[in-house]
């Protein structure tokens, strides 16, 4: 399968970059700094910008699904809803249908989902920047995409966990505490999405093992 990825200097990114490879996928990436993309085998790196459809459209061309786990810095208010539309469009026109788009849990009506310590802090010190995202997704649901997307919890480096959970947002009624995951193990999630409908479901909730409660 083949699998652009954009993002893919980041920390979600460059975990889900090397899980394709492992995994035998052939990747693109498309990033802005060529030169700070990890050097790994059956990688194609492709310089551009992602607000830019018509660079961006002739990097997805001939995938079979497209990674977005770009973001811009938390004090940019507008960037999902600058790029997100670039993003849509350029896989329209590319003629790619599978978008699996990385968001957070906390962003929109997720974040009523969270314990009340969690939604002090989406509220306030995350307040601006997940507005922006929450503004962006409505894009997709007046796309022609074959979309999912992913809100995983607080993130971390190290390695991957044995256990954790990604399921469909709905059957999610609480998510208590701070639950954190290492990169890699969304990484892992988000390959699958990219080539399976074992998902199927347009938001998926990726946490702890332990870190949900059902319906």
């Amino acid at each position: 399968m083949k699998i652009t990825i954009l993002g893919a200097t980041g920390n979600v990114g460059s975990a889900t970059m090397r899980e394709a490879v492992a995994a035998g996928h052939e990747v693109v990436a498309y990033v802005r700094r060529p030169d700070a993309v990890e050097k790994l085998p059956g990688v194609t790196v492709v310089a551009g910008d992602v607000d830019d459809p018509i660079g961006l459209a002739a990097a997805i061309r001939g995938a079979d699904a497209v990674i977005a786990a770009v973001t811009g810095p938390t004090k940019d208010t507008t960037f999902t809803q600058r790029t997100l539309p670039a993003i849509v469009a350029a896989m329209e026109q590319a003629g790619v249908a599978r978008l699996v788009q990385v968001s957070a849990f906390g962003v929109g009506d997720t974040a009523d989902k969270a314990s009340w310590l969690a939604r002090l802090i989406y509220r306030t010190v995350l307040g601006k920047f997940f507005a922006d995202k929450a503004a962006a997704e409505g894009v997709l649901t007046d796309s022609t995409l074959d979309w999912v997307i992913v809100y995983p919890v607080n993130l971390k480096k190290g390695a991957a966990v044995k256990d954790w959970a990604a399921l469909p947002l709905e059957r999610v009624a609480r998510v208590p505490g701070l639950p954190t995951l290492p990169f890699a193990n969304v990484a892992a999630t988000l390959v699958e999405l990219a080539g399976s409908t074992r998902l199927d479901a347009r938001r998926i909730l990726v946490t702890t093992a332990s870190g949900w409660k059902g319906n």
